[in-house]
């Protein structure tokens, strides 16, 4: 009996150590991005075999691979389970985690109106708890994820500001890559800012190249073809859709689905609907149940917009048989559409005095702030030039006069060394001392002549002289101007300091003078070899042309400051929807 017994618990141990072999290799599998190998897999193992924590980890992948070839119903499911299951087991880590995914799988799905926020706020209390910079970054990119799906653009922005800086610090660079990524999506959807967006897809390509992680590059170029496809620029951007496409994915409809709907985007934007209606088709084959009906209406469009033209070559075929009704037609049709556009330029005309006149009304509002804006910074300049010019004066008169002064007097007791032989002991020591005191005083008249130019900013360095500027400018209830930082632990050549210092100085100026913004950011990132400055506002912005024909601004010759630097200048701003200026400068 107890031979038999020894017996079965070997068997069990056996089925138990095969099921714990069958989840490594799932695990295996699914790091390397093998969906159908890890579902095959999967499919082998016996959940009554596996220990809690196992059944925990079974349950995560298995609602990985769901959500993977689409099924986000069960893959919710697993999620959900497998995160009680964690608890149940005291791996709190674990559990916060799942609830990223969570949240994820949830704001993917169009239709989903799911309540999710409550999984990332949760997250993100207990980052904030665990003071981990890796964990940080991540719930604040998910909670930017948030607002960024409440149509909070700016808010979203800022917060993956915040998540950059926590990765960043922590030096995951997998998490970086991931927020560049994210940031491009938010200027290319919300703010419309598609150079911004190109700014970081580039500096993340080089990352997800090295790494060869075929998931991130396949986001990558869709994300870039998105950018290109904003700025009108079609067949840029079915360039990248070609890369997209050629990447060695096994396993992924989502983004086929999405690519030739992409595909078909730009072709019929180009107006070639024999391709657009080829990769409509291709679409609709890897569309699931919840699109199908978006799908057909859009076929049906390009479909009937193929045949409207194979028909109109039918006709020119024919028109010699059918010629006078044809000409019939033409000059029906042609009425209608000269009454049409008549009619449209009617409105059209009405609705541009309408919004001239509002326009009109907008531009004396903001000749009324502006002059009070500058009648401000005329005063604040005035207080400080009188400041300059009484300290000014005073190291000029410590030099011209009290130094002269001091000379004269040297050069007297210069002459009585002449008679020094005659003095009596006593006047001679105290001769000698008087001598001593007079080199000393002219001596420090001296220095404190030539310190006239210096001020605080040699002492304190870039930084913190920058956090007391945007102070000093920032204005209660009217302007916010926010400061960060990132890499500066040892202070910079001072010729460097001092350069970036005047450039950050002249754009917070513009930001006052000329962008009529409530909130500003001044990012300042070293990565040792280089200097990245962000500068960002939520003014009225202006059109980019007027970069390279108006220097009102002072921006041509701060760009002629940092190419003389050896460095790059980008500017990014649309009328309406703010500016963002990017300066790298190579240290």
């Amino acid at each position: 009996m107890y031979r038999v017994l020894n017996i079965l618990l070997l068997l069990s141990a056996f089925i138990q150590t095969g099921s714990s072999d069958l989840l490594k290799k799932v695990k295996e599998k699914l790091d390397n991005n093998d969906i159908i190998e890890a579902q095959k897999t999967i499919e082998k193992i016996t959940v009554e075999e596996l220990l809690k924590s196992e059944t925990a980890e079974f349950y995560y992948f298995d609602g990985r691979i769901k959500e993977s070839i689409n099924r986000p119903t069960i893959a919710l499911s697993d999620y959900l389970k497998s995160k009680k299951l964690y608890i149940e087991i005291d791996s709190l880590d674990k559990a916060m985690e799942i609830n990223l995914d969570i949240a994820f799988l949830i704001c993917s799905q169009e239709f989903n109106k799911t309540d999710y926020s409550k999984y990332i706020i949760e997250y993100l209390e207990y980052a904030k708890k665990s003071k981990d910079p890796v964990k940080l970054s991540r719930g604040y990119g998910y909670y930017a994820m948030l607002k960024a799906k409440k149509n909070q653009a700016d808010e979203s922005k800022d917060f993956y500001n915040k998540a950059l800086k926590y990765a960043l610090e922590g030096n995951d660079k997998e998490l970086e890559s991931g927020i560049y990524n994210n940031l491009a999506l938010l200027y290319n959807e919300s703010l419309n800012k598609p150079d911004s967006a190109l700014y970081y897809l580039k500096k993340d390509l080089k990352y997800q190249t090295e790494q060869k992680n075929y998931p991130a590059l396949l986001e990558n170029y869709c994300n870039q073809s998105s950018s290109y496809k904003h700025k009108k620029k079609y067949f840029e951007s079915i360039k990248y859709l070609k890369k997209a496409d050629s990447l060695p994915l096994e396993y992924s409809l989502p983004a086929k689905q999405y690519i030739y709907e992409e595909y078909y985007k730009n072709y019929d934007s180009l107006k070639d609907y024999k391709n657009a209606y080829k990769y409509a088709l291709l679409a609709k084959k890897f569309a699931d149940s919840a699109n199908v009906i978006e799908q057909n209406i859009a076929i049906n469009d390009i479909q009937t917009k193929y045949q409207t033209r194979e028909k109109e070559l039918e006709n020119e075929v024919l028109k010699g048989k059918v010629k006078t009704n044809k000409a019939l037609v033409y000059i029906v049709v042609g009425l209608l559409i000269a009454s049409l556009i008549i009619g449209f330029l009617i409105v059209k005309n009405a609705r541009r005095r309408e919004h001239i006149s509002k326009q009109e009304k907008l531009i004396e509002q903001q000749k009324l702030e502006k002059a009070l804006k500058e009648y401000e910074l005329s005063s604040i300049d005035l207080m400080l030039e009188g400041q300059e010019k009484e300290r000014q004066r005073i190291a000029n008169d410590l030099h011209d006069n009290l130094g002269s002064m001091l000379a004269t007097l040297k050069i007297n007791f210069e002459h009585l060394r002449l008679r020094k032989n005659e003095l009596r002991e006593e006047e001679n020591k105290l001769y000698d001392r008087t001598d001593e005191l007079i080199e000393e005083a002219y001596q420090k008249v001296r220095r404190l002549a030539h310190a006239k130019n210096a001020g605080v900013f040699a002492n304190e360095g870039l930084i913190p002289t920058i956090r007391k500027m945007a102070e000093k400018i920032s204005i209660p209830g009217k302007l916010s101007i926010e400061i960060m930082a990132v890499g500066f632990n040892k202070r910079l050549e001072n010729t460097i300091e001092i350069a970036i210092f005047r450039m950050v100085q002249e754009l917070s100026t513009n930001i006052i003078k000329h962008s009529q913004a409530t909130e500003a950011s001044i990012q300042l990132t070293n990565h040792d070899e280089n200097i990245n400055i962000i500068i960002e506002d939520n003014g009225v912005g202006f059109p980019p042309a007027k970069t390279h024909t108006s220097d009102g601004m002072g921006l041509n010759t701060i760009r002629k400051k940092v190419e003389q630097l050896g460095g790059t200048f980008t500017i990014d701003s649309t009328p309406g929807k703010g500016t963002t200026i990017i300066i790298d400068l190579p240290i």
